[in-house]
């Protein structure tokens, strides 16, 4: 069953994710400079390998801890790595992926690297022809333009997911020791809790830089702190209901433990994320819309369709992996989304400010009474 150690993010996991903060804010600025559905598949594409290189450290970490000097020095190289494809995300979202994807394919031969090295000492993540054929195809990449290139972006990523979530028995040791559940349910909730918040931070330094951008005036000060009031139900909705019911759902169905860290953290946050360093990427540009009254209508419509498809995303987790009834997923969802729908119908009419605290009030509705609800059944134990 999951581990009850109750074990904490070590210092250099948190070191590892300050490449993470800067790579987001890199992808959140290109949205910002072009806000629209091809800047929003540009992120989704360029965010799905970062994501990757992310929840492979940190699952390969939750699973033999951070101690050693080899995997430290792993570590280190790859977020030397990492921040080659931070600074490179701004050249690739404007056609030029050259870089990202060279560093990519680095990444995958450091890991090949690191097993060569450390031997038996270290236990492999798993087959290493799929981080072969990846790295290939990622190189190969670099020689092709937008967006053929592309391509074999994701025949490379489609070929190391299937190592991961192919059903069959035995597997790589990260398949073997989450399907027998000796997983740290508490750093696995941390650690996936953690880059929530990375999220969450770039959309208040998007409200922040904005509000500063129009030197505080006051439509700029209402609109920003509108903004922060979405991003503040936001956070309440995550982790008091969605990570704290992922917890009880890993911890009462051990025999689980592997389908459910990929629905549930491996594939269920990757939507959650990339939508909302959308999301945040709209946010600066309400904020400084709203101060100079221009159109903000494009960026509402990006900010709508990207919280109506967390919100979905967060409601088909909640029916494949917690079980939630029907009826219940529903009873908060069709609100939402259609406040969100008729927010982007009439985007071009509505003040920002106006738009923010309408779909405050509507998170808030689902946000509020729960708490009061929880706090009556802590008060009655």
């Amino acid at each position: 069953m999951a581990e009850k150690d109750e074990r904490h993010a070590g210092w250099l996991e948190l070191f590892y994710d300050l490449l993470f903060v800067v790579l987001v804010a890199q992808l959140a600025h290109s949205v910002v400079e072009d806000p629209g559905w091809q800047s929003g598949l540009r992120l989704l594409v360029l965010f799905l390998p970062a994501w990757w290189v992310w929840v492979g450290s940190t699952l390969y970490t939750n699973l033999t801890a951070e101690v050693g000097a080899e995997r430290r020095l792993d570590t280190l190289a790859q977020m030397a790595i990492v921040m080659v494809m931070a600074a490179s995300a701004t050249q690739a979202a404007e056609g030029h992926p050259g870089l990202f994807a060279g560093a990519y394919a680095a990444s995958r031969l450091a890991v090949l690297v690191f097993r060569a090295v450390s031997g038996r000492k270290w236990p492999a993540g798993g087959a290493n022809w799929p981080l072969v054929v990846s790295a290939a195809l990622w190189i190969g990449s670099i020689f092709l333009e937008p967006p053929l290139a592309y391509v074999p972006w994701l025949v490379g990523l489609a070929v190391e997911l299937y190592g991961v979530v192919r059903r069959r028995a035995g597997g790589s040791f990260v398949r073997q020791r989450l399907a027998s559940g000796r997983i740290s349910l508490s750093h696995l909730v941390e650690r996936f809790g953690a880059f929530m918040i990375i999220v969450f931070g770039e959309a208040i330094a998007q409200i922040v830089g904005a509000i500063a951008g129009a030197h505080g005036t006051p439509l700029a000060v209402i609109t920003g702190l509108a903004a922060f009031s979405v991003v503040a139900m936001l956070w309440w909705l995550y982790f008091d209901y969605g990570s704290a019911v992922a917890e009880r759902t890993m911890g009462g169905r051990p025999e689980e433990s592997y389908r459910l860290t990929v629905l549930i953290f491996v594939v269920g946050h990757f939507v959650p994320v990339v939508t909302l360093v959308a999301f945040a990427a709209g946010l600066g540009g309400l904020v400084a819309a709203g101060a100079h009254g221009a159109d903000a209508g494009e960026l509402l419509r990006l900010c709508a369709a990207a919280l109506a498809v967390y919100l979905v995303n967060n409601a088909i987790v909640g029916l494949t992996a917690v079980r939630h009834p029907v009826r219940h997923i529903l009873g908060w969802l069709l609100p939402n989304v259609v406040v969100l729908a008729l927010v982007a119908v009439f985007a071009d009419a509505l003040p920002p400010a106006a738009a923010l605290l309408l779909i405050t009030l509507v998170l808030a509705t689902e946000t509020l009474p729960r708490a009061k609800r929880n706090a009556k059944a802590s008060a009655a134990q």
